[in-house]
Formats: structure tokens, sequence, C-alpha cells
């Protein structure tokens, strides 16, 4: 009996048939949550470059602007959030006017007192500058979700000088 079952292990050792078959059914879990994860990612960096596109482009306009301050600043969070003053569509799904925070600065050292760079050209000591940040929350993580990845939230601020028009 046990020469017998010695032959059968001798003979499954020596059988290639269907090796393939067993690789792929191995790798193939891992190839695939590897590849949802990369494209996860890719999501992930794409709207957090539109992001800071938006507030960048409310932070230019509103370093412009010269009209009132309010005005100035609803007209900002609407291009920052939908690409166009008018609010067509949604730079990113879920992202409102409303959670893009702008803030002016008023007093910035035209240069830095600790290492003296010039931060800004200006004939004066302290100049104007305006932020704008939002504060997004990623809605759904993919397939990150289910190792365990809990709710991500993207950051981004922007400054500008303000110059007025």
């Amino acid at each position: 009996m046990l020469a017998a079952l010695k032959h059968i292990i001798q003979r499954f050792n020596s059988d290639v048939d269907g090796a393939a078959l067993v690789e792929v059914a191995i790798v193939t879990p891992f190839v695939l949550l590897l590849a949802g994860g990369v494209f996860e990612f890719g999501n992930i960096l794409n709207t957090r470059m539109l992001l800071d596109a938006g507030v960048k482009d409310a932070a230019r306009y509103m370093a412009r602007c010269s009209s009132d301050w309010d005005t100035c600043k609803g007209l900002a969070q609407t291009l920052a959030a939908n690409g166009a003053i008018n609010g067509t569509s949604a730079r990113v799904s879920g992202w409102l006017p409303s959670q893009v925070t702008i803030t002016p600065v008023s007093s910035t050292p035209a240069i830095d007192p600790a290492t003296g760079t010039e931060l800004y050209l200006s004939s004066t000591a302290n100049v104007v500058v305006v932020e704008v940040s939002t504060s997004y929350p990623y809605p759904d993580l993919g397939f990150w979700s289910y190792l365990g990845f809990g709710q991500i939230s993207l950051s981004v601020s922007h400054q500008e000088r303000v110059f007025g028009w």
C-alpha cells in the first residue's frame, strides 16, 4: 500500500498538465485586487487635481476682483465648484460652492522675517493675500473599503496676492 501511494505521488510530481491553470487560479484574485486599487487611486488623484484647479481658479478670481467682497466671494465659490461663474455643471460630483472657504489675510509680510526671503514684490511691508481652501469627503473607496480603509477627506488650499482691477 505504501508503495502504491509513493507511485501515485511520483506520477503527480512529474505531471505538468493543468499547472498553468492552477497558477492562474492562484494569481488572478491578487491581480484583480491590484488593478482595482490602481484604478481607485487614479480616481482619487483625478478628484484631487480637479479640486486643486477649482481652488486656484477661485483664488485668482478673488485676487483680481475689486467690487464688494461678498459678491466676488459668491461668484468665486461658484467658479471653484462648477468651473464657471454661471454654475453650469459641477467639476466634482457632490462638491458644492458652500464647501469652498475664502478668507482674506490682510497684513501678510512681503518679506519673510525668519529667512529674509522676498515673498511678494511690493513697495509696502505688508500685502493683502486671499486664501481659498476646501475639504472634500471622498464618497467611496471601492475595493479599498474591503481592505479596511476608512473614509478619506481631500483638502486643498491656495493663496494669491490681491491686486484688484
